[in-house]
């Protein structure tokens, strides 16, 4: 069969990457065709559309490049009018695939949606749209399922992906080796987004300054190569996963990487700033306590949150110290409610049970 796949950003790439391989193992014909990154298309996947061009953030992002985002849409519909698939899956990124996901309904194309539009934060104006245009939905929180199956949408609960690509890793032995790391470090996460790295590197810039004792590592990726540069700090490229699993303790931009932390029990503090307009239209919109994912899954403040103007250097430190403390009461609690989290998503599997279910619909739809 024919399969489309809209993932947006780098972590859609990843999940996406784990569906392909999935898909591959059940049809082992199938063909696809993808906007998402390198990850899916080591998979098998003819990326049509890298992520990055759609890397577009806030509402000033989608206000200066709306131009251009008429203009992906179009080519989005004559693609897949022109590849024809059995059914066209949409990854996270609710805002840009909901839009998608309409043009390729009114089309009368066989829609599916992994990872639902966080519609209980913000927005819930998208259930509706989620109802008109997405003909399978797939969530990966438990609290999602009886929300969604309630309005009348067909929602299935697979558990968490991120617990997949987790548990699927194998640090290397030699990396610390390698890397000639010779001490314990603080791992630093400045995001997936250029927005979100331009944003968090001074501030990380400035800690690696006024801790000069501290061994600080930041997480970087290869595509935003040219950002990390004006910074004075370590930075290891594209091997996040092995930075998080040897480090101390993690400062972590809000995003997915704030659970793939707490499953690798990474202690961490959680930041985040973003462009003035967007977060204070947000704050009005938003319907949420917290703004990591850890915290909104536990429903508490397990893991701190330091937002906007309290992503400071000197918040950073008052913090800092006390998870580096092995018997730290602030570090032993944070590790206790990981275990927690972990019980509440359930076991690793997320893809393969996806990828079941999608092939499943896709030959019921044909």
């Amino acid at each position: 069969m024919k399969y489309f796949i809209l993932a947006g950003e780098k972590s859609g790439d990843l999940h996406g990457s784990n569906l392909i391989r999935e898909i591959k193992q059940i049809d082992p014909k199938a063909e696809i065709k993808a906007w998402g990154g390198d990850g899916m298309q080591a998979e098998g996947a003819e990326i049509l559309i890298h992520h990055k061009e759609l890397a577009i953030m806030g509402l000033l992002g989608v206000i200066q490049n709306i131009q251009r985002l008429k203009g992906l849409f179009t080519k989005f519909g004559n693609q897949i009018t022109e590849f024809q698939p059995d059914s066209i899956i949409f990854i996270d990124y609710g805002g840009f695939n909901l839009k998608a996901a309409r043009i390729a309904k009114l089309k009368g194309f066989h829609t599916q949606f992994y990872i639902a539009p966080k519609v209980w934060a913000w927005n819930k104006g998208r259930i509706e749209d989620i109802k008109k245009w997405i003909d399978e939905l797939y969530v990966i929180f438990p609290f999602e399922l009886t929300m969604f199956q309630e309005k009348g949408i067909r929602t299935h609960y697979v558990g968490n992906p991120l617990q997949d690509a987790v548990a699927e890793f194998t640090p290397s032995k030699n990396f610390l080796t390698e890397q000639e790391i010779t001490k314990p470090y603080v791992a630093l996460l400045a995001g997936s987004r250029k927005q979100e790295i331009k944003s968090a590197l001074p501030v990380f810039a400035q800690l690696a300054l006024e801790n000069p004792k501290t061994n600080f590592i930041v997480a970087g990726i290869s595509d935003w190569k040219e950002l990390y540069a004006h910074y004075p700090i370590r930075v290891l490229y594209d091997k996040t996963y092995d930075i998080l699993s040897h480090a101390q303790v993690a400062i972590v931009t809000s995003g997915t990487a704030t659970l793939e932390t707490a499953l690798f029990k990474i202690p961490q503090i959680v930041v985040y700033k973003t462009d003035w307009l967007f977060y204070s239209l947000a704050k009005l919109l938003v319907k949420i306590k917290f703004i990591s994912l850890v915290n909104i899954i536990l429903d508490k403040l397990a893991v701190p949150e330091l937002i906007q103007v309290q992503f400071t250097s000197q918040h950073i430190q008052l913090k800092m110290h006390k998870l580096m403390q092995n018997d730290s009461v602030e570090r032993i609690s944070q590790l206790a409610n990981y275990e927690d989290l972990a019980n509440l998503i359930g076991p690793a599997g997320a893809s393969k049970k996806t990828a079941n279910l999608i092939v499943q619909a896709a030959q019921s739809a044909k």
